[in-house]
């Protein structure tokens, strides 16, 4: 993403300067749109892209209401498949694509889903794939775990081991906040798909996550 990019090739706040111009033009000040929508892995409000706008919606995987619009349901994958004559596939899409709770919603990872019935709709005997591994860079999460202790490396090995842990969640994290505190590495992990939610908690003044390794075989990226 744009702003990833920038941060790790030092121009971030020209960036941040060139899109919150670029979006006040396109959005604010443009007279034939109604309404637009944005979206990506990360809530950007505070990184003041849209410091000249108002009237934001911002809706998340933890927002309740819209859960089904991160990804697909259960419902719809398996009519995908019965649609595409697979109906037999669904089993192994559910293995390898379900496991994310969005609100309260259980989705699968649509762009997997949407990639293997493609390759199946091709050869019935496609096996399932990791499809999400060449879609982003993993570059941030890389410099957060060297950066890590011991105690935060063997959470994260727990974590893909099966086991769950409670971590206190906030969505507006900025790049330029990501090494103050190893919360952020389980932040960015939860909002960008690595993590499943699993428990919600208010722990005095802040709201904690208990968050998993995904069920199926890949997470969401």
């Amino acid at each position: 993403m744009p702003l990833e990019s920038a941060y790790f090739n030092g121009y971030y706040e020209e960036m941040v300067d060139f899109i919150r111009s670029l979006f006040e033009s396109a959005l604010k000040t443009n007279l034939y749109l109604e309404f637009a929508v944005i979206t990506g892995c990360l809530r950007i409000s505070k990184e003041s892209i849209f410091t000249e706008m108002n009237n934001l919606r911002i809706l998340s995987v933890l927002s309740e209401g819209y859960g089904e619009y991160f990804g697909f349901t259960d419902e719809e994958v398996q009519k995908l498949c019965s649609d595409y004559g697979i109906p037999e596939k669904y089993p192994a899409v559910k293995e390898w694509y379900d496991g994310y709770i969005f609100g309260n919603v259980h989705v699968y990872n649509p762009w997997s889903v949407i990639q293997f019935v493609e390759e199946l709709w091709i050869n019935p005997n496609h096996l399932p794939s990791p499809y999400w591994a060449n879609t982003s860079s993993n570059s941030i999460f890389r410099e957060m775990i060297e950066l890590a202790g011991r105690e935060t490396k063997d959470e994260i090995e727990a974590v893909i081991e099966g086991k769950s842990v409670e971590k206190p969640v906030h969505e507006d994290i900025t790049y330029e906040e990501i090494e103050k505190s190893m919360d952020n590495l389980w932040n960015f992990m939860f909002f960008t798909g690595y993590f499943r939610k699993t428990g919600k908690a208010a722990r005095g003044e802040r709201i904690c996550l208990s968050a998993r390794y995904p069920e199926g075989k890949q997470p969401m990226r």
